[in-house]
């Protein structure tokens, strides 16, 4: 008998019979019980009577110990019934017995319960158990005195497996097998608890809770979240059919006891496992992936991890199968190539260890872009043959449209990926985006040869030089301006910094109407004390920073817009920060009412191309030490932010050095020029020993030593520089409206199709999924269905559409807030024309419209075909995406969509 079950019968007795000095209780054997122990505020003695000889010396040593003030208590734990003691020591116990142990009754007295749940008598083992852990500490007295059968096994559970539930769920079972002690408790259990306890949480936690509690009952309790997660890939509804998969759900039976997993009953394991899974510290993830991953390798299908969304290994696997994809593509750039790219990138992405933050998930995206652009240009997508001898105006603004974007997509691919399939199929994208940005950098040139020789100063096309006096003095004389000169950015960096702008609430606006995007062109060579100063100063010349502030002080349009007193003022890097960090004379100037014209020139692009090619740049506006102030000072000023350049740049991507030069892409006329190379004379080129250079257009080549970029060229890198107007959120400019979203259409979000059914080939076997019917939608390896083929969309069904009773009921309910039906059926064209999914930009891009004012036209469609709030079209601001339900759209309102 355990001490425990001794101190409840004894508990009992006293409960009875609160002044009973001698308790009997029978006991089978002698343990190794305390002399003494103290109960109910007295001190009772302990002693192994296996005889009524040695009860009598018992009762007679107590007597010889007992004192006046308290007398000590005696309990006799003796084999014997009461007959085989005597007459006269069982006249001497209390109510003259010697007790049976009863559990249950002991267990009656610990919760001081009067009445126990029946339903309790089935498990025989319950009572000794909960007696036995009474030393655990008291039980709470029950409610009503009633010991019901929920807190009964919560007590249970609690204090044998830590488990604080009556009934756990699957995932609190879970969470409790990756205990370090837990499979020892479960051990410790009495062989006869073992089952009903295992039934007890199989039951609770449904068929999940089964399977894991016969992982637990096989002996491989940690095992119970890892295998949840192989279930993910065993059991997948993408492997359906496949060989390896179904020997290993056979293989796998091991683990639970040699039992048969129900398919169903394991896939919800696996739902559960990878919600477990993701609420875990990160340290305890990466374990139970690792082991994982082990159990996948000792099943023998570790090559299928990538049909698991949960498994890092299986974010490898599907980027390996990317670059096997991008691979397929680079051999024929196809638009089913390029379906079969975005699924499996799809997939990719999808991935719970796919950050959308990281690097590595930035490149998949940029891939596909790229992939997209290389498609889109060609000239059966365009629609049209290539245009016959463009001007170099048109061939500015092609490079502002779509080859800064060209170059912000293959430019972010550089530094490759973990894999070196991937890494490689990236450098084959590169190479292929810059063997066409070469051949437009050389058209580019030459036209900017013919152009030179009679430069003009147009809205859409603006030398440096002329900045000033065209665009930033009549800006002036409307409000507070602030010139943003960033040396040395190009335009594709200054499309990623867009980004953040428009978060941070400034809008950005073009001339109009017509509305026209303004471009600047850095003078030659394109170098900082050229075309930096030409800016600054409003003329063609070559100069530093002195020259600098004082042309700009003193200039004409500047002055006539400035206050008296306050004559125009420029900063530049030095005089940008001290030890609180945007220095104070800066945010004067930028706050004070009276300071019209405020110039800061900011350096950080430029500097970062003689900096560490061993660090990924991701531009962004917090990442940059004192623009974020700049810009929240003048947005606090109401001032408008003009940003330019001086001159762009090239990235080091591979680049040969050739020759010598006077600067790193450019040189004075000595000999002929090579391939790379062409002659500028007179025109815009100033250089302090004339007016003649020898400037390179190819990317590829450079004069001096390696550094991460170059500029003094005449790449479209390097010449075509940002000009755009910036107005906090809600100022209007006279002669000036919002501009639409720049983005080309390839640039939209990548699209998600839904998961299909894998091929039969294991990931490592390198292949492809087999082309299937576009009108059937079939299985592939990379869990996505091969879509319908895409058929334009029938103005008839939007005819339809708009003519039926409900559109024109809730038109009316939306009255004046309805748009207009021809802007209703471009928002629908564009979005069934990309598959029912946009980005915002994308979509302000297509509706030609400014990216601010799309949510607001969404929202007003969306009173008109959201009939009765269901969600026909959905706006989701935090993933910046417009969503139309197609098949939704048709029941609402009673029309076959084709």
């Amino acid at each position: 008998m355990s001490l425990p079950q001794i101190e409840a019968q004894a508990l009992a007795v006293l409960d009875r019979a609160s002044d009973a000095n001698i308790i009997a209780i029978q006991a089978k054997t002698r343990a190794n019980w305390p002399e003494a122990i103290t109960l109910s505020g007295r001190e009772f003695q302990l002693r192994w009577c296996e005889s009524s000889l040695m009860a009598r010396e018992a009762l007679s040593a107590l007597e010889e110990v007992a004192s006046d003030q308290a007398q000590t208590g005696l309990i006799l734990l003796t084999p014997l019934a009461a007959r085989d003691l005597g007459d006269d020591v069982v006249a001497r116990l209390a109510r003259a017995q010697v007790f049976q142990p009863d559990a249950w009754g002991m267990v009656q007295q610990l919760f001081k319960a009067r009445e126990i749940d029946a339903r309790l008598s089935r498990f025989r083992w319950m009572a000794q158990l909960l007696v036995d852990r009474a030393s655990m500490g008291a039980y709470p007295p029950v409610p009503n005195g009633f010991l019901d059968m929920d807190t009964a096994w919560r007590h249970v559970l609690g204090r044998c497996l830590t488990l604080d539930v009556s009934r756990p769920d699957a995932a609190i079972l879970l969470n409790w097998s990756l205990g370090a002690d837990s499979a020892g408790l479960f051990a410790d259990l009495p062989d006869t608890a073992k089952p009903q306890i295992a039934a007890w949480l199989g039951d609770a936690a449904g068929s999940v809770g089964t399977l894991i509690m016969r992982c637990v009952t096989a002996g491989n309790t940690a095992d119970a979240l890892p295998l949840g997660l192989v279930c993910g890939v065993v059991l997948s509804p993408l492997g359906e059919g496949v060989h390896d998969l179904a020997a290993a759900a056979i293989r796998l039976e091991r683990y639970l006891g040699d039992r048969r997993i129900d398919v169903a009953d394991g896939r919800m394991w696996a739902g559960e496992a990878a919600k477990v899974l993701k609420a875990l510290t990160a340290t305890l993830r990466r374990t139970v992936n690792e082991r994982a991953e082990a159990l996948l390798h000792e099943l023998h299908v570790d090559a299928y991890a990538h049909l698991s969304d949960i498994l890092a290994v299986g974010l490898d696997q599907r980027l390996g199968l990317l670059a096997i994809a991008l691979n397929a593509f680079m051999a024929d750039p196809s638009k089913v190539s390029l379906e079969t790219a975005e699924r499996v990138a799809g997939s990719a992405l999808d991935h719970a260890h796919a950050d959308p933050a990281s690097t590595r998930m930035l490149r998949v995206k940029m891939a596909l872009r790229l992939c997209r652009w290389m498609v889109a240009a060609q000239p059966e997508s365009k629609g049209r043959g290539s245009r016959s001898a463009p001007g170099f105006a048109d061939l500015a603004h092609d490079y502002a449209r779509e080859g800064a974007f060209v170059d912000w997509a293959r430019f972010k691919l550089i530094g490759g990926d973990e894999l070196p399939d991937l890494s490689s199929a990236f450098v084959a994208l590169r190479d292929a985006a810059r063997a066409k940005a070469e051949a437009f950098n050389q058209i580019f040139a030459q036209a900017l040869q013919v152009w030179n020789q009679e430069p003009r100063a147009e809205p859409a096309c603006m030398p440096v030089e002329a900045i000033v006096e065209r665009l930033v003095g009549p800006l002036a004389q409307q409000a507070p301006v602030m010139l943003l000169v960033a040396d040395g950015l190009s335009y594709s960096i200054f499309r990623e910094l867009c980004e953040d702008l428009e978060a941070l609430g400034w809008d950005e606006h073009v001339a109009g109407p017509p509305p026209t995007l303004s471009v600047g062109i850095a003078a030659l060579p394109t170098i900082t004390e050229v075309s930096r100063t030409s800016l600054l100063s409003g003329r063609l010349m070559v100069g530093a920073a002195p020259q600098e502030k004082t042309a700009f002080s003193t200039h004409a349009a500047l002055v006539n817009a400035s206050r008296a007193g306050a004559p125009p003022v420029v900063f530049h890097k030095g005089d940008l920060s001290d030890a609180e960090g945007l220095s104070s004379t800066v945010r004067d100037a930028i706050a004070s009412m009276q300071q019209q014209v405020v110039a800061v020139v900011y350096n950080a692009v430029d500097d970062q191309l003689s900096g560490s090619n061993q660090i990924n740049i991701r531009w962004s506006i917090d990442d940059l030490r004192l623009l974020g102030p700049l810009l929240s000072e003048a947005r606090r000023a109401r001032r408008i932010v003009i940003v330019t350049a001086d001159h762009g740049h090239v990235i080091d991507d591979g680049t040969v050095q050739r020759g010598q030069g006077d600067g790193d892409r450019w040189r004075l006329p000595s000999g002929l020029p090579d391939a790379s190379e062409l002659v500028f004379e007179g025109g815009r080129v100033r250089t302090v020993s004339g007016s003649t250079v020898v400037c390179t257009w190819s990317e590829r080549v450079r004069h001096g030593a390696k550094k991460n970029g170059y500029h003094g060229g005449v790449s479209a890198q390097e010449v075509v520089v940002p000009l755009s107007v910036f107005a906090p959120r809600g100022m209007s400019l006279k002669g000036w409206q919002p501009a639409a979203a720049l983005q080309p259409d390839w640039w939209a979000p990548l699209r998600v199709a839904e998961p299909a059914m894998p091929d039969d080939s294991p990931m490592l076997s390198r292949k492809l999924p087999k082309p299937k019917p576009l009108a059937m939608p079939q299985p592939d390896l990379f869990g996505a269905a091969a879509p319908a083929a895409a058929t334009a969309p029938a103005v008839d069904w939007i005819e339809a559409l708009q003519s039926s009773p409900a559109y024109v009921a809730q038109k009316a309910l939306a009255a004046r807030v309805a748009p207009a039906d021809d802007d209703v059926r471009s928002l629908l064209d564009a979005l069934a024309a990309r598959g029912g999914k946009l980005s915002k930009a994308a979509l302000a891009q297509r509706l030609g419209m400014p990216a601010m004012r799309i949510s607001g036209f969404v929202n007003a469609a969306k009173r008109v075909l959201n009939v009765d709030q269901a969600a026909v079209l959905v706006l989701d601001e935090t993933g910046g995406t417009v969503e139309l339900n197609r098949e939704l759209l048709s029941r609402q309102f009673q029309v076959t969509i084709r």
